[in-house]
């Protein structure tokens, strides 16, 4: 990696909002197992793979399944995932933080990184988002620090607390199709297991991974 977008990178952290209350899948989303480690192990693991830092968002017993990571609690924990960001923009000083939910395991490292990269370059957008099939993905974007002012307003508002509600608000740049296809060609990163449905189509992916790897 250049020095250049090395140093970039760092002044982004990786933050894992897991303060949901996993009405879908049934049970607690971070501590299922995959592998030989739990979801929230794992997803802390890759982002750190492109992120020197990485926190948490979430209730403090999560703090087991992440031994030496720092978990934060949310503010506003009935919320939803405006609180989440609105606790990790007001506790983390980094500049800028990519923030993702708790419900995407093969989230990509190498796409993180140039995310972070092309935030960086782009000082004048205040979040710097991927736009997948289902639109824009407000979890999984880079926020500047300077959200925290809209995301506070947002949480006392009165018509809603939806991150979409947030973006518009905000100057949004969207990260380059050729970019997302370049980091992440397999179109995983943003994959998210909301349901037991998903969580098994998860597990599918991740055994024919696994085979191919060690084939």
């Amino acid at each position: 990696m250049r020095v250049a977008t090395m140093i970039e990178a760092a002044s982004c952290a990786g933050v894992v909002l897991a303060g949901g209350k996993s009405a879908r899948m049934g049970m607690e989303k971070a501590a299922l197992r995959i592998g030989d480690e739990t979801l929230l192990a794992r997803i802390v693991r890759r982002l750190h793979l492109g992120l020197a830092e990485v926190y948490v968002i979430g209730p403090p017993h999560l703090a087991a399944l992440i031994p030496g990571t720092a978990v934060i609690p949310d503010e506003t924990p009935d919320i939803g995932p405006l609180g989440g960001l609105y606790s990790a923009l007001a506790h983390i000083p980094s500049q800028r933080i990519f923030v993702m939910g708790c419900d995407m395991p093969f989230v990509g490292p190498a796409l993180v990184r140039a995310m972070a990269h092309y935030a960086a370059r782009h000082p004048e957008a205040d979040v710097v988002a991927l736009r997948t099939a289902r639109g824009l993905e407000p979890l999984h974007a880079v926020y500047a620090h300077t959200c925290a002012s809209a995301a506070q307003e947002r949480l006392i508002a009165a018509d809603g607390h939806s991150l979409s509600a947030l973006l518009d608000r905000l100057s949004v740049k969207e990260l380059p199709k050729r970019i997302a296809a370049r980091e992440d060609p397999s179109g995983r990163s943003t994959f998210n297991a909301n349901s037991p449905e998903d969580w098994r189509e998860a597990l599918a992916i991740y055994a024919e991974e696994s085979s191919a790897s060690t084939a």
